[in-house]
C-alpha cells in the first residue's frame, strides 16, 4: 500500500524557528514509529538501505527570511508523511495516526494536533493507493498516451552524483578525481531514475533499467518555473530547486510513455532525488492543460 498522511498542527504560542525542519520530522515520525512498532522503526534507521518513506517540513508558511518562520497560534499548519511499503503504511494507518499525541514537540516548539488525514477530499497532499491501481490505471488503460507531464516539486529538490575518477588527466598524466556533488535540475535521466531506483526497491514489480535510458535520451524539458532554494541541515548546506518543469517525449512510444506516467504518478508517495526522508523533493504530477 502507498500512504500519503497529512497531520495538522498549530503552535500554542508565537515562536520563530528555522524554516527547514526536515530533520526535526523526520525523528519525530520515527519515534512516532518507535512508540508503535520497536521492530520496524529499528529496520528503518538500518544504514545503507533506501528508505520506504518521506516526510516534509512544515508546510502552509510565510516564504522564509533569513531561513527563519515566524509562527502565530491562529493559523494552521501541516506536514506530511509518507510511505512505499505495507507494513509501514498499516502500522501509520492502524498504529501511529490513531495515537497521535495531542501535543507535537518541533525543533523547541509545542503544536497542538489539530487533525490527519489520508483522504485527497480533505487534502489535496494526502491520499493513498496500491502499487496494482497504479499499473492498471497507468500501463493497463487504452487510448491515446498524453507526451507530456508536468510535475510539481513543492519542496527544495535535489539529486547526488557520487565522485568519479575522471578520463582525462593533469599536464602530468594523472586523472583527475571529480568529487561527489549535487546536481539541483530536473533533467529527465535523473528525475525518473529516482522513481524507478524506488519502485523496484518497494513494488512487486520491477521496471527495466532502460526506462532511466528513455528519459535521458527521448525525453526534453519543454517548459519550467523553477528557482533554487537553500536548505539547512544544521551546519550542512543543500541547494535545491522548487517549481514545476513540463517534461516532453521527443520519441512518444506509448509503451515508455505509459511508465513515465506511472512513475510521475509514484512520485506523490516516493519524492523525488535526495534526502526525501529529511523535507526534501516533495512533488506531485499536475494535470496537462493547453499551451499558455
Amino acid at each position: 500500500m502507498l500512504l500519503a498522511a497529512v497531520i495538522f498542527l498549530s503552535p500554542l504560542y508565537p515562536a520563530t524557528i528555522s524554516a527547514d525542519l526536515g530533520r526535526a520530522v523526520h525523528a519525530w515520525f520515527l519515534g512516532q514509529v518507535q512508540r508503535a512498532d520497536p521492530a520496524l522503526a529499528e529496520r528503518l534507521h538500518e544504514p545503507n538501505r533506501p528508505r520506504p518513506f518521506t516526510v516534509s517540513s512544515l508546510r502552509g508558511v510565510e516564504p522564509a527570511a533569513d531561513g527563519k518562520i515566524a509562527l502565530t497560534p491562529e493559523r494552521n499548519y501541516w506536514l506530511r508523511v509518507t510511505s512505499m511499503e505495507a507494513t509501514l503504511s498499516r502500522c501509520l494507518l492502524e498504529q501511529v495516526l490513531p495515537a497521535l499525541p495531542s501535543e507535537i514537540e518541533l525543533a523547541g516548539v509545542t503544536f497542538k494536533l489539530k487533525g490527519a488525514t489520508c483522504d485527497q477530499a480533505e487534502h489535496p497532499w494526502a491520499g493513498q493507493t496500491t502499487y496494482e491501481a497504479l499499473i492498471k490505471e497507468c500501463l493497463l488503460r487504452t487510448g491515446k498516451v498524453e507526451p507530456r507531464l508536468t510535475l510539481q516539486f513543492a519542496s527544495p529538490t535535489t539529486f547526488r552524483r557520487t565522485g568519479v575518477n575522471s578520463s582525462l588527466t593533469d599536464s602530468e598524466g594523472k586523472a583527475y578525481k571529480v568529487a561527489g556533488h549535487n546536481v539541483p535540475l530536473p533533467l529527465p535521466g535523473l528525475v525518473f531514475d529516482s522513481y524507478l531506483q524506488r519502485w523496484n526497491a518497494f513494488a512487486p514489480v520491477a521496471f527495466p533499467p532502460e526506462v532511466k535510458r528513455y528519459a535521458e535520451e527521448c525525453v526534453a524539458i519543454s517548459r519550467y518555473r523553477l528557482q533554487t532554494v537553500l536548505v539547512e541541515f544544521g551546519e550542512v548546506r543543500e541547494v535545491g530547486f522548487v517549481g514545476t518543469c513540463r517534461f516532453t517525449a521527443l520519441v512518444p512510444d506509448p509503451y515508455w510513455l505509459r511508465l513515465l506516467h506511472l512513475l510521475a504518478a509514484f512520485a506523490f508517495y516516493s519524492g523525488t532525488g535526495h534526502h526525501t526522508a529529511r523535507g526534501m523533493g516533495q512533488t506531485r504530477e499536475l494535470t496537462v492543460t493547453r499551451e499558455e
